[in-house]
């Protein structure tokens, strides 16, 4: 017996109508935010990230 191996493109889902009108922004995160369990301020972590990159 031959199996048909061919794969065909998935069909893109249409996104309901209520899902759009409902979308919102997200909420600005607090500029005092610490990520857990770090304990890290926003400042410290770009500091360690700019220091790693370069």
């Amino acid at each position: 017996m031959h199996k048909n191996t061919e794969t065909k493109p998935a069909q893109a889902r249409a996104r309901p109508e209520s899902l759009k009108k409902n979308a919102i922004m997200p909420l600005r995160a607090d500029p005092n935010w610490k990520p857990e369990p770090c304990g890290l301020s926003r400042e410290e972590l770009r500091r360690i990230v700019a220091e790693i990159l370069g």
